[in-house]
């Protein structure tokens, strides 16, 4: 399930920093050893200056601390077909680790969907847009970490 790729649907997601659960879209980014997983939380908040042109992929502006993938609606991105139904938006500055143990211990296995795996494409698109950013938190950029 905690797969590489794969795009999961969580039903009231419980936040780390103690937001209010909600259902949330759940990227698995990378598989670490023992048991930990890198992962993001595709968003539909758009938290890029008004004057920044959006196209899909990645928008990087070091200069400016931005560092986002975008995917717009309705392009599909896994392969099953899946589309978000509105526009998406992965930061690099939140990825996060977390223990598979861990969801496990927290969600029932009916509280998380399975989307799809994303295309091998798109997915490497995410993964060079993220690599090589500052934004990105240090320890995924160093040894068994680096995405």
């Amino acid at each position: 399930m905690f797969e590489k790729g794969n795009l999961l649907y969580f039903k009231d997601y419980i936040f780390k920093n103690g937001n209010e659960p909600k259902n949330k879209f759940f990227l698995v980014l990378k598989t670490i050893e023992n048991g930990f997983i890198a992962a993001i939380l595709p968003t539909k908040v758009e938290s890029l200056p008004a004057n920044i042109e959006k196209n899909h992929g990645c928008i990087s502006f070091p200069e400016k601390c931005i560092c986002c993938y975008y995917i717009p609606k309705d392009i599909i991105v896994t392969d099953n077909n899946f589309s978000f139904q509105l526009d998406t938006y992965l930061y690099a500055q939140y990825v996060f680790d977390e223990s598979e143990a861990n969801l496990l211990s927290t969600y029932q296995v009916e509280d998380i969907e399975f989307k799809g795996k994303l295309l091998d494409e798109e997915f490497e698109k995410i993964i060079a847009c993220f690599s090589n950013s500052t934004l990105l938190p240090r320890k995924f950029r160093k040894d068994q970490f680096k995405l």
